[in-house]
């Protein structure tokens, strides 16, 4: 059993810490090196790239608000001044991954980009991005899993906790997505430059999303809503479903154009 006495809120001073932002932060300039080291031959300079981060962020941030939303009780759409307030929590990450595909793609269409080119740039550092927030979210409680007897079971001690302070041994959901998404970010890495343009973030969509189908069996504070099966299984279902599809669509397609 490990035990956890992590306070997410505290002060430093008069000041608040936000763990929770400062990791979201970390990742993103982690994701804007991995990028800018990545881009050479991509034809992207650093203010391109910069550029492409703040549209992928504004629609990260809007896409987890959306799909939190939709989860819950529509809070933002009567209050829509409220999507960007992400101190007060509420981020769904299925959410942000498809607002920040989706901002990519009108970026790329916006400034004439290959969008699929783009896309195998960016694509190894979302796992390595989300891997990092995932330690935060395990420190402050968030997203705890379900009881268990497993030696490496954690409990939380902190009263200021996003997980219940009750003494139970829960399963450390977010560490076990932490560690598959290290393993996907690194098949891609294996990947890279050996598949056919855009095949890398199909990659990633289909890896993901059966890492969060599993992974979501021991997520503790998510309800099923239908055969057993929580809201995100039921997403990460119909990504990969459309994935595959799309990935056998653009390879057929690509064999028909050089056939042409």
């Amino acid at each position: 059993m490990i035990s956890i006495d992590w306070n997410p809120m505290p002060f430093l001073g008069p000041v608040p810490i936000n763990w929770y932002g400062i990791t979201f932060a970390v990742a993103a300039l982690t994701g804007r090196w991995f990028v800018i080291r990545s881009s050479p031959d991509r034809g992207l300079n650093k203010d391109s790239i910069d550029r492409l981060l703040l549209w992928i962020l504004g629609g990260v941030i809007l896409g987890a608000r959306l799909y939190y939303d939709v989860q819950n009780d529509f809070s933002y759409v009567m209050h829509p001044w409220r999507v960007f307030a992400v101190w007060e929590g509420g981020l769904a990450f299925f959410g942000g991954l498809l607002g920040g595909i989706a901002a990519a793609y009108l970026y790329c269409r916006h400034y004439g980009l290959d969008f699929w080119e783009v896309s195998d740039l960016f694509a190894p550092a979302i796992p390595i991005a989300a891997a990092i927030g995932r330690i935060s979210c395990g420190l402050d409680g968030m997203d705890y899993g379900t009881p268990t007897a497993l030696p490496w079971g954690v409990v939380y001690l902190n009263p200021n906790s996003y997980a219940p302070v009750d003494g139970i041994p829960r399963h450390p959901d977010q560490y076990y997505e932490l560690a598959g998404d290290l393993v996907i970010a690194a098949l891609m890495l294996r990947l890279r430059g050996k598949l056919r343009p855009g095949s890398l973030l199909f990659v990633y969509l289909i890896a993901f999303s059966v890492l969060r189908f599993f992974v979501f069996f021991v997520r503790g504070n998510v309800a099923p809503i239908g055969l057993g099966l929580k809201n995100a299984q039921w997403t990460a279902l119909a990504i990969l479903v459309v994935s595959v599809a799309a990935m056998g669509w653009k390879r057929s397609s690509s064999k028909n154009a050089a056939l042409a």
